[in-house]
């Protein structure tokens, strides 16, 4: 659409028979309709209906708007920039049909309706779609003209939209009768002048309505006035925003990633600087209050009479709950596509380590039963002891799952109860007795009965000591050593094997996370999670540090207090 013809208040709609507008309305309205026009003619010069024009196109955001009354045989417009150059009346082409009904009247799609689909404004220039108008009335009650707003293209307009161009239509009608009682009260200009004042108070209050903030800049690019809105908005009264301009630092205006948005970017500027229409631009302002305000601003030339840029007209909603709910979203997005990321993971790793184990024992207790007459009692004994090794890790496996799921949902409270942690290292020693490592008790010393959850310290002991096992070469040593220490047991397990890169000895304790030299080795990345949440349960924590003789030590520390407090 060529700036040069749209860049406009323009066109109405009109009846395609001139006579048609005269013919509808009652004998003796052509004498208010020729006073009309006598009153008219010169209106085109005020600036009043240049305002209150382009604020109708601003507001509903077409392209396309006028202020036009309907004669006898012609038509004539106020504001007449843009497509026409100047007053002059035009030739009708489509009925006026909201000044003939004395009604609001829309229409969606022209193109698609019967009466307007072949009318010369639809299917050539200025290719009009849409069109709503509100009738205009003279102080008589007879509909002289519309106030009306189009498109290029189909649109829909609703109750509160179609409110505000009747309440600038019921401006136009105030500016009309002002207009008509001047020329017939010349002698008396005081009344004249208040009631010009009084029109443009009441234009004013049409601006106070309006929920947007509104904001005039001079030429220069300071502001001049704003509405309450725009106080309200950004925080910042009328003569507080008097003068700044869209590149004065304290604005400390931001780009939605966070980076600044320089002044000379703000949709003002870019309207001062060239001239043209920028509309839904995002940027973050500082509010006093200290939080941040997101706006989406649209910014519009304001046209003076010589047609020349008159200042910027720049109108802004605020959008903050929408932008922080929107970046709730992403990040909730984002966690969910981590989660089932992770969860994928998992389930793979889980298929692995299950599988397996089963294999080992379908396998074992096939040559059991197969070849049973033909192994000898060593043999049957080793292979009952791997089947128990296997069925363990499997079982490990799926109590680490049921563990973190109760974690995860807030059942991992403790149920206490008197627990002797030098029973629990004997039974643990035995049960991970293999040829493939050595698994042994080390130092044991002072009060080693905590009040603990007994299930809990099973699995701390358990993942640890797997743990240790899975990441160390066959032939190493497993030792296991409990210490009291200032009413707390320090339970450690350490081995002689490659240890833990210190860059890892933090990470090692959070969900699902593997170590490096763990990615040809089974696990669910759960053990150590379960063993630091388990230790903070209890009022206790869990770390990782190195061996003395070399190797990893993994630390338990555990209150021997029932009411220590989580984490210490």
């Amino acid at each position: 659409m060529p700036a040069e013809v749209y860049a406009l208040y323009t066109v109405s709609f009109v009846g395609s028979d001139p006579s048609s507008a005269v013919d509808a309305v009652e004998p003796g309205n052509a004498r208010h309709l020729a006073s009309a026009r006598s009153g008219l003619l010169e209106v085109g010069g005020e600036p009043a209906y240049d305002d209150l024009v382009m604020l109708a196109a601003h507001i509903f955001r077409t392209p396309i708007a006028v202020i036009s009354f309907t004669g006898a045989e012609d038509q004539w417009f106020t504001a007449p920039l843009g497509l026409y150059a100047d007053p002059s009346p035009h030739d009708s082409c489509l009925r006026e049909r909201a000044m003939l009904t004395g009604q609001f009247f829309t229409i969606d799609d022209a193109a698609s309706h019967p009466d307007f689909a072949g009318s010369p404004e639809v299917h050539g220039k200025p290719f009009v779609r849409f069109y709503a108008g509100t009738p205009l009335f003279s102080d008589a009650g007879i509909a002289i003209g519309t106030l009306s707003v189009m498109d290029v293209v189909p649109r829909l307009i609703g109750p509160a939209e179609r409110a505000l161009l009747e309440a600038l239509g019921r401006q136009v009608e105030q500016l009309l009768s002002l207009r008509m009682s001047v020329q017939t009260m010349l002698h008396d200009s005081s009344i004249a002048h208040s009631d010009l004042v009084h029109n443009q108070t009441r234009l004013l209050d049409v601006l106070d309505t309006i929920t947007q903030g509104v904001v005039v800049h001079a030429s220069d690019g300071s502001i001049q006035q704003a509405n309450p809105a725009a106080e309200c908005i950004l925080g910042l009264s009328v003569d507080q925003m008097r003068g700044r301009t869209p590149i004065d630092p304290r604005w400390q205006t931001i780009h939605r990633d966070g980076s600044p948005f320089p002044g000379s970017e703000h949709p003002a500027s870019i309207t001062l600087r060239d001239g043209i229409t920028v509309s839904d631009v995002t940027m973050g302002v500082a509010h006093p209050s200290g939080c941040r305000r997101w706006v989406l601003v649209t910014s519009t030339p304001i046209p003076s009479a010589t047609g020349h840029g008159n200042g910027v007209l720049a109108t802004f909603s605020d959008v903050t709950e929408m932008t922080v709910l929107n970046d709730q979203m992403t990040e909730s997005l984002c966690k969910l596509t981590e989660a089932a990321q992770e969860r994928a993971a998992l389930l793979s790793s889980v298929s692995h380590d299950i599988r397996a184990p089963l294999a080992s024992i379908r396998m074992m207790t096939e040559i059991l039963e197969d070849r049973a007459d033909a192994i000898t009692g060593e043999q049957r004994f080793e292979l009952i002891h791997r089947i128990r090794v296997e069925a363990r890790r499997t079982e490990g496996v799926l109590a680490d799952l049921v563990s973190a799921n109760r974690v995860g949902i807030g059942l991992g409270t403790p149920r206490r109860q008197r627990v002797d942690l030098d029973e629990l290292l004997t039974v643990a020693v035995r049960e991970f007795a293999n040829d493939d490592h050595v698994v042994c008790l080390g130092e044991l010393s002072g009060d080693l009965w905590l009040w603990a959850d007994r299930a809990q310290l099973e699995r701390i002991l358990d993942n640890l000591i797997s743990n240790a096992i899975r990441h160390t070469p066959a032939g190493s040593t497993v030792v296991i050593g409990a210490v009291e220490y200032d009413d707390a047991v320090e339970l450690s397990v350490e081995d002689n094997g490659p240890g833990i890169a210190d860059n890892e000895k933090t990470t090692a304790f959070d969900p699902y996370v593997r170590g490096a030299r763990s990615a040809d080795r089974p696990g669910t990345g759960l053990g150590l999670y379960l063993v630091q949440q388990f230790a903070q349960f209890h009022g206790g924590r869990a770390w990782c540090e190195d061996a003395p003789g070399g190797g990893a030590r993994v630390v338990v520390r555990l209150p021997l207090r029932s009411d220590a407090q989580p984490g210490r």
